[in-house]
């Protein structure tokens, strides 16, 4: 008999497992026990990162280290991958992270939280074995914790991987690959073309992924997972092979020349007030020469010479449809915007065409909402985005809609040009009565258009009288429609 199974100790009969995903049902039962369940303390549920997606949770753990709580949303979705990219978002926003501690326990000791054991738990109805043998080998604190739903109503929680000893890990910037493996590799049609696991970028060409490295080296990226897709100069991390290990948040700015000096790309890692960087190798390598006006973050991409000296930093990579679209496409996926559930299947709209269509399904137990983006393969869900600013702040969205702020009661409010007023969902501290915004077809803040500085009110109400709804091409074509009179 192999593995764990389940039985009724009255008959002895078997109590039969089921294949789950974990619905919002489930979640919000699991997220009401998550205090005693993993022994952390709740600082923030469904927190907005600014990036176009939520994060499950924000948590405080037991030896005061900070934490997030990720759930599964789909079958295939890599969590892994998921949980490194949020880790690293976590340790790039200590500040944040602190004033979420101080909000939640007034008494807790800021400069006590001990950022070493920063992690993240992934909660799944199952993880794959590309899931376990990455977690396995990355070196991080990410624990896989399952959910199995037995008839009777029974549920089991059960931890499938934890990280054997934080501090035991290696202190690489990345730690993300293993050694190499060319038994195994004897077997595959991938050939070896570095002793190394290297950083470089990425272009889309024909269909196809490739990593560009300084020198102009290029080669195909293989077994991107499914759930992943890659910006257009974005950067990522390689095996030997070009098998796809990690992508960065960060990019090559567009038509960018690069200099003949650098000899690579490199993560940095900040330890002991010093600046060190790792090239993909996880060998550690003193940063040199980084000028006084430049402050650098864990994590951060940069291009040194031959002799381990700064050249330069790269900008964070856009989140939203504009930056992803030309990798889903190459992996043959449609990204559709949930408009309406039904009982009978979901009203969609393909994002890139703007075209609606219906999907049929049973709706009932789905883990996705509306406003949410599905990534579909074949007419399958692949993945699910949870943010709309993926879609509505990308140059593929025409739904916008104009007006004035207006603040009353604590409530911000968008005076329509059709005179309609709407209260504005997710709307900024920092808008100020008369100011020209604009939202989404559900009223969501997506931007302003005019500070309002030097204006008079009815100079503002005027000079929006004109805008109607258009395509969004570039910033300056929106602010000179603002200014029409």
């Amino acid at each position: 008999m192999e593995g764990a199974r389940l039985f009724d100790i009255k008959t002895f009969k078997e109590i039969m497992e089921h294949n789950m995903c974990i619905n919002s049902s489930i979640r919000d039962k699991i997220k009401n026990n998550l205090e005693s369940l993993l022994n952390i303390r709740i600082l923030e549920s469904d927190f907005d990162t600014g990036e176009n997606e939520r994060l499950d949770v924000i948590a405080l753990g037991t030896e005061n280290n900070p934490l997030i709580v990720l759930f599964q949303t789909t079958q295939s979705e890599s969590m892994v991958s998921k949980a490194v990219f949020y880790l690293d978002w976590l340790i790039n926003n200590k500040g944040l992270f602190n004033k979420l501690a101080q909000k939640t326990v007034p008494n807790v000791n800021i400069d006590s939280i001990d950022w070493q054991k920063a992690g993240i738990f992934c909660v799944g109805g199952d993880f794959s074995k590309f899931d376990r043998y990455m977690v396995s080998h990355i070196g991080r604190n990410i624990e896989l914790i399952r959910c199995k739903k037995y008839d009777r109503d029974l549920l089991v929680i059960e931890t499938v991987f934890k990280p054997i000893s934080i501090n035991s890990c290696r202190t690489s910037a990345l730690a993300l690959t293993s050694a190499p493996n060319v038994e195994q590799n004897k077997t595959k049609k991938y050939t070896k073309v570095s002793q190394v696991p290297r950083i470089g970028y990425c272009q889309i060409e024909n269909g196809k992924h490739y990593v560009v490295f300084p020198g102009k080296e290029k080669g195909e990226i293989f077994e991107i997972p499914v759930t992943i897709y890659l910006a257009q100069n974005q950067f990522v991390l390689v095996d030997e092979y070009n098998r796809f290990q990690y992508a960065f948040p960060y990019w090559l700015n567009d038509n960018e020349i690069l200099s003949s000096n650098i000899a690579s790309f490199a993560v940095v890692l900040l330890k002991d007030s010093e600046v060190f960087i790792d090239k993909g190798d996880n060998m550690l390598w003193k940063l040199n020469n980084v000028p006084s006006n430049v402050q650098l973050r864990d994590r951060n991409i940069v291009s040194v010479d031959s002799q381990n000296n700064f050249l330069r930093f790269y900008k964070q990579v856009k989140h939203n449809a504009d930056s992803f679209m030309m990798s889903a496409k190459a992996k043959g996926h449609t990204l559709a915007f949930v408009l309406k559930i039904l009982d009978n299947g979901v009203l969609l709209r393909d994002i890139e065409t703007g075209k609606e269509f219906f999907k049929d399904m049973d709706t009932e137990g789905i883990t996705f909402k509306e406003q949410q983006i599905l990534c579909l393969h074949e007419g399958n869900i692949v993945h699910t985005l949870t943010s709309c600013k993926f879609y509505t702040l990308s140059s593929f969205y025409d739904k916008f809609e104009y007006g004035t702020v207006e603040i009353k009661d604590g409530l911000t409010f968008l005076k329509k040009l059709s005179g309609e007023i709407v209260i504005i969902n997710d709307a900024p501290d920092y808008l100020r009565p008369g100011q020209v915004a604009y939202v989404d077809e559900n009223n969501n803040f997506c931007g302003i258009e005019d500070d309002g500085d030097g204006q008079e009110a009815d100079t503002v109400k005027r000079n929006i009288s004109n805008i109607s709804t258009f395509k969004r091409v570039s910033k300056k074509e929106r602010i000179e429609v603002t200014k029409q009179v």
